[in-house]
């Protein structure tokens, strides 16, 4: 699996993946991993833009910890990229369940932002893929991990012909008691 992912990434970084990655969300709206809405440009479709208090972030950690760093980032990546309209907001609470510090603040902003966005729900915008691979980082940080998705985003006419894209996601684990959750969820593409 681990050669596989290498040669995935390999190939998007001879033929660039930025160009893949671009057909998956809504025209006009930004990117969240593969969730686009219609926002302001540079901010994170799922955040609010201004501050949360760093504290949002520090709560008990996740009530079933993964077992491995492996498990907690495939775990979350699967969740993270199979949604429709329905299902964002309450996915968007699990996730940020799932997580501790930064991508647990994300995701509660990501809920909220979600339960507002009648975008997603007038476009019946859904989102499903698969997790390719996850694996250790290059670089010495043992709690970093890449992780490739195949995503296709679908839902209203702005959606018709998308093809399946490639996403490269960056994760940092923490230790909980009773296992690992995600710290960081960091999309690239």
């Amino acid at each position: 699996m681990r050669a596989r992912l290498r040669a995935v990434l390999l190939l998007a970084g001879l033929i660039g993946i930025t160009p893949l990655a671009a057909g998956c969300g809504l025209a006009g709206g930004i990117e969240r991993g593969s969730r686009r809405v219609s926002v302001a440009p540079q901010a994170n479709p799922g955040e609010n833009q201004g501050t949360i208090p760093a504290s949002a972030g520090e709560a008990a950690p996740p009530p079933r910890p993964a077992a491995t760093p492996e498990q907690a980032v495939s775990a979350y990546a699967a969740l993270y990229i199979n949604w429709t309209y329905r299902t964002l907001p309450a996915h968007e609470t699990t996730l940020a369940a799932m997580a501790v510090g930064d991508a647990r603040l994300a995701e509660r902003q990501a809920a909220a932002q979600a339960r507002r966005n009648s975008r997603i729900q007038q476009g019946a915008i859904y989102n499903r893929g698969t997790v390719v691979g996850v694996s250790p980082a290059a670089g010495g940080n043992p709690r970093e991990y890449v992780v490739v998705t195949r995503e296709e985003t679908g839902g209203d006419q702005e959606y018709a012909g998308l093809q399946a894209a490639f996403h490269v996601t960056l994760a940092t684990v923490q230790a909980v008691p009773g296992g690992w959750a995600v710290l960081e969820w960091r999309p690239q593409s």
